[in-house]
């Protein structure tokens, strides 16, 4: 589609988590990131350690989210407006699912976005299992 994509894995944290909800997870935001960046635009994907944590982030240079409407893109079905809609296929439950995958292993997702700038996705992962982890 005409657009860069850039992986940096500088560290390789291991994750203990369900390989196929992760993937998911990944496949999800990039799928989005790609869907919403125009052709000659940018995705980038690395992942690092940060402390006991795994960071992933995915940025891209795509259209961006208004400020007003970051709020609600984790929700079920939610499509920022009609006119995308009918542009770009989906179903408005991949940003839904990739929340639950983040909960489902204790983590934690942030998003950024600049209308006409691009989005930041960054997730974090606790390298531990659970059981392993202080309380």
């Amino acid at each position: 589609q005409q657009i860069g994509l850039e992986v940096n894995w500088g560290a390789r944290p291991v994750v203990y988590g369900d390989p196929l909800l992760l993937r998911r997870m990944i496949a999800n935001l990039l799928d989005n990131a790609i869907q919403y960046t125009q052709p000659g635009g940018q995705v980038r994907l690395s992942l690092a350690r940060r402390g006991r944590e795994a960071k992933l982030t995915l940025s891209d240079t795509g259209v961006g989210i208004p400020q007003e409407k970051l709020s609600h893109i984790f929700e079920r079905f939610y499509r920022l407006d009609k006119a995308r809609s009918s542009q770009v296929s989906g179903t408005g439950l991949g940003l839904a699912i990739v929340r639950e995958i983040v909960n489902l292993h204790q983590g934690s997702i942030q998003v950024g976005s600049s209308p006409g700038q691009g989005t930041t996705f960054t997730v974090y992962l606790p390298l531990e299992p659970a059981a392993n982890r202080a309380s």
